[in-house]
């Protein structure tokens, strides 16, 4: 019966929106490579970085070695200090051939001695008389390392501090630095490379579960919703289950879809039949007033026709709604008392009094006023009808009672009619069941009355009304306030 909906008539229309849909495995793989792109450049910086430091780790100690050296020959005089600058100190650094040497000697005492005047001998820390420093400093318009040496005279007749200042240009440590990046960063590219290619490799293989998703449900017959029982990782697990839960409330809509259709088509065929029998007998009578009678048979089936077309009408549309449309806090007095208002005329007309009684101004509930008022409203007409068979000399009145209970609300419609048998109290919540056809009815409103008290998880129960009569009593939990609901 259910087929397969037809692919869309319109491809170019279909290929657009398959082209501006977001694709899952591109933003894996575009957040997955951002990512991969981030940490390889935070790996070049730390490199970078650790590249500068080895260097100049590398180098300062040849500048150490220099410095001890021209230290170690600094001596006294004829009183005056004097320094004998040996040629290993420059031989130890001229390993660095492309680099230049800049120093500068000086004293306490005696102040300038060699080098170069003009050479800043400032020390970057603190001073501590016999602890080197080194430390980066312009000079002549480049950057150049410094080790700086301050140390006490140890010369007997000696006094004051002697400052030696050794500079040394930055051209072989940026060349050793930019040699052990270079090799860092190619390596670290080929990596990310790698990564971003086994990236999008992976990314096909994660999504592969999806795929068999989509393959299973394609390969499908049309009317098979049966749930998915192929096996899926835990991540779409979840997804599977939904689909099954999915599938399972569909199949349950569309059965009863399928026996809604046939009850009523099996409920119209035969007020149809009947209707379209009482015409063909009106046409061929030939005295007025039988054929007047045969017309108000005819007047009177065409109202339950439609008295049955109607209890179908609101029956989907309180299901739709129902199936929809979420529940939420309401007040039952208001759509009771309204239901009350709707029926009051009819009632009325028919001898029947209709009383509504309640202690309570408020009863909050979770639910549906549209459909609590259909529900109440299909009530109280059975039990009007009802109350109407009974001898005209006996009272006839149907009470609507609101009674609160401890965690429900309780919802009585008590009539003093003719009342409903025991094996009828079993079926009379069935849809199209009828236990007496001579009282004019659909046999759909208690049906409808059992869907909305289930969807509202409430109670129905049908007891007997002495001496004669029956009740209905809807048992509806209470909303329950907490400190997140005031």
């Amino acid at each position: 019966m259910w087929r397969k909906l037809p692919q869309p008539t319109n491809a170019l229309e279909h290929s657009l929106d398959y082209q501006h849909s977001p694709s899952l495995r591109g933003r894996f793989i575009v957040v997955g490579s951002f990512t991969i792109i981030l940490i390889a450049a935070l790996a070049i910086k730390l490199v970078f970085d650790y590249s500068e430091r080895l260097a100049d780790i590398s180098y300062d100690r040849l500048l150490r070695s220099a410095l001890l050296q021209m230290d170690e020959n600094v001596g006294q005089e004829k009183g005056e200090i004097t320094i004998d600058i040996p040629w290993s100190a420059f031989a130890t650094l001229a390993q660095a051939s492309e680099d230049r040497v800049f120093y500068k000697v000086e004293s306490s005492s005696q102040g300038f001695i060699t080098g170069y005047y003009d050479l800043d001998s400032t020390p970057a820390l603190p001073v501590e008389q016999g602890s080197m420093q080194f430390f980066d400093r312009q000079y002549s318009g480049e950057t150049l390392r410094f080790a700086w040496l301050e140390r006490y005279m140890t010369e007997p007749d000696a006094s004051g501090t002697v400052r030696i200042v050794l500079a040394h240009t930055r051209l072989s440590r940026e060349e050793m630095a930019a040699s052990v990046t270079q090799r860092a960063v190619e390596l670290i590219t080929l990596v990310a490379l790698v990564s971003i290619v086994l990236l999008v490799i992976g990314s096909q293989l994660v999504l592969r579960p999806l795929h068999r998703i989509e393959k299973e449900l394609e390969d499908r017959t049309p009317g098979d919703l049966t749930p998915l029982t192929l096996k899926t990782p835990r991540e779409t697990y979840h997804l599977k289950m939904v689909i099954n839960d999915f599938m399972k409330r569909l199949q349950t809509n569309l059965e009863e879809l399928e026996n809604y259709t046939g009850n009523a088509a099996h409920q119209l065929r035969t007020p149809i039949a009947s209707l379209k029998a009482l015409a063909e007998n009106a046409r061929d009578i030939g005295k007025p007033e039988e054929q007047h009678q045969a017309l108000e048979k005819i007047i009177q089936q065409c109202e339950a026709l439609s008295d049955t077309v109607s209890f179908l009408l609101n029956q989907a549309l309180i299901s739709h709604r129902l199936q929809s449309k979420a529940l939420g806090l309401i007040d039952i007095v208001q759509p009771i008392q309204e239901s009350c208002r709707a029926q009051a005329l009819t009632a009325f007309r028919k001898g029947v009094m209709l009383s509504f009684e309640t202690d309570i101004e408020e009863a909050v509930i979770v639910g549906d006023t549209m459909a609590i008022e259909q529900m109440m409203q299909n009530l109280i007409e059975n039990a009007v009808r009802y109350s109407d068979l009974v001898s005209s000399g006996e009272r006839k009145e149907v009470i609507i009672r609101i009674t609160p209970l401890p965690n429900v609300y309780r919802v009585q419609v008590i009539d003093q009619g003719v009342g409903i048998s025991d094996i009828d109290k079993q079926r009379v919540f069935e849809r199209f069941y009828r236990g007496r056809y001579d009282i004019p009815g659909s046999g759909v409103g208690l049906s409808l009355v059992k869907d909305i008290a289930s969807h509202h998880k409430a109670d129905v129960v049908l007891s007997d009304t002495e001496p004669h009569g029956t009740t209905v009593t809807v048992d509806f939990p209470a909303f329950q306030y907490t400190g997140d609901h005031l």
